[in-house]
């Protein structure tokens, strides 16, 4: 065993989970394939988790944290518009956060895959929802907008998903202007 091999970390492994489920949901967190692309055996995991259940379960944790991580970096932002655009592009050049999204919708049937998309997506709204009120849009409306700016994140990684196109990002600049822009109809800013 080499000693990049001795050094793998839960870590490393997480990160890999995380970049596997984004491609192929949760059935792309197989040990064998994890091992082989991170050049490790098998062992090397078990060193770190039980089993493939908690390799899971700290990928989706992991996952979790960081869109609150970027959502609490936009809040920091002290205009709210550009904290909104922030936290809309975060994924842009990403392979993670969108694409995570879409191919976990396929295990929504998993009760732990359904809390986490809940509570990340619970999360993505409230943060949207605020955001919106602080910019004048009424409290009622500032909800559906924030479903509706949702609605097209998520629908941007869907289309990719789907057609295996990637919109680069001038293109996903310009698709979240536009959905900023419509969250944002009828005030001043």
């Amino acid at each position: 065993m080499t000693s990049a091999k001795q050094r793998l970390t839960a870590t490393d492994w997480t990160e890999a989970a995380l970049a596997a489920m984004a491609e192929q949901g949760t059935t792309g967190v197989n040990v064998e394939q994890l091992a082989r692309r991170l050049g490790a055996t098998k062992g090397s995991l078990y060193h770190h988790f039980q089993n493939r259940e908690a390799l899971l379960t700290a990928a989706l944790a992991r996952w979790e944290e960081m869109v609150a991580a970027d959502l609490a970096a936009a809040e920091a932002v002290a205009d709210p518009r550009q904290g909104l655009e922030q936290a809309t592009l975060v994924a842009v050049g990403s392979d993670i956060n969108g694409f995570v999204d879409v191919a976990l919708g396929a295990s929504v049937a998993d009760p732990h895959v359904a809390a986490t998309l809940q509570y990340v997506n619970q999360l993505r709204l409230d943060y949207l929802d605020q955001v919106l009120r602080e910019l004048g849009v009424p409290s009622g409306l500032s909800r559906q907008r924030a479903i509706g700016g949702l609605a097209t994140y998520l629908g941007l990684y869907q289309l990719q998903h789907v057609t295996g196109e990637r919109f680069d990002e001038t293109q996903v600049r310009q698709f979240v202007g536009d959905a900023i822009a419509a969250m944002l109809e009828g005030t001043e800013n």
